[in-house]
């Protein structure tokens, strides 16, 4: 019984996250937009401080009753979180969203790699595939007949590494530490960052004086793929494990469908290899798991044990 309702909370787990990746995806194509208007660090800025303020009234008693370990956490994932979303964002100023959404999701392949280092188990031949497949697609995604890897790609790249290690710190820190205040100090500490970079580097004139499309922008980041979307994965991860959070790989499928950009025949073949590397890589997980709820059944059974 216990299994099953374990089993339970990982599908839901696993399904909360499928509707974080489809929130996510659509926000590509709206932020590429938005970029034509406000500067990328105060996007970032004026999304995560309001959600943090939004935030913090409905959990006030947590928050107070948090201790410095919990806040540390947060600020820990925060930081990751600040570093992929601030290369991200940069980055779309030089590319497309389908690419951004692709190579941002290439974090799938790099959480095993990067979670190596932390726990000191190999990822797997599975891995390993995953990962030669996902690169030669994102060389077919992204390359360019004159400069090789652009710009938008290249920083967006370094934003799939910071996400992945974000992936891998939720997964250490949100079994020790409140759930709900890791998830209020992340948005917060990536607000706060971002807004100080952006009175440093950006104009402050008219900062806050947007057109009410780039306030509905924001609004929308920051209700569906802010505080939905970063509590949801927060929470999810008690029940899955870290590379379960790729789910969100498919959000850059959702680019393709809202942004008018050519489909050539070498994008298709990158993003389906990107695909199947990302698919690689999480098929060893199913397919344990399958191996050992078949090998746990037969034991009840009193039948031998599938070698």
């Amino acid at each position: 019984m216990q299994q099953l309702m374990a089993d339970k909370r990982t599908v839901m787990a696993d399904i909360s996250l499928v509707f974080v990746a489809l929130f996510w995806g659509s926000n590509f194509v709206i932020i590429k937009q938005a970029l034509d208007i406000i500067h990328p660090f105060t996007y970032l800025g004026i999304r995560f401080i309001i959600a943090a303020l939004l935030l913090a009234p409905f959990f006030w008693k947590r928050l107070v009753r948090a201790s410095a370990r919990d806040y540390l956490d947060g600020c820990l994932i925060g930081l990751f979180l600040f570093g992929g979303f601030a290369f991200q964002t940069v980055g779309l100023l030089y590319t497309t969203p389908a690419n951004s959404g692709f190579i941002t999701n290439t974090a799938v392949i790099i959480v095993p790699f990067l979670y190596f280092l932390v726990a000191k188990r190999s990822p797997g031949w599975w891995a390993y595939v995953g990962g030669m497949l996902a690169a030669s697609g994102l060389y077919l995604l992204s390359a360019n007949e004159v400069a090789g890897l652009g710009l938008g790609d290249a920083l967006t790249l370094v934003c799939a590494f910071l996400f992945a290690a974000h992936i891998i710190a939720i997964g250490m820190f949100v079994r020790r530490s409140d759930a709900i205040v890791l998830a209020v100090t992340q948005i917060a500490f990536t607000g706060v960052a971002s807004m100080s970079v952006a009175f440093i580097f950006e104009p402050t004139e008219l900062m806050f004086h947007q057109p009410p499309a780039i306030w509905g922008a924001i609004l929308y980041a920051v209700v569906f793929c802010t505080i939905g979307a970063f509590v949801t994965q927060t929470f999810a991860q008690r029940y899955t494990p870290p590379t379960h959070a790729s789910l969100i790989a498919f959000a850059g499928l959702f680019s393709y469908l809202f942004w008018d950009e050519i489909f050539t025949l070498q994008k298709l073949v990158g993003a389906v290899l990107i695909l199947a590397g990302i698919l690689t890589t999480e098929m060893r997980s199913v397919l344990v798991a399958k191996i050992s709820a078949r090998r746990a059944a037969l034991a009840r059974r009193g039948a031998p044990p599938l070698e």
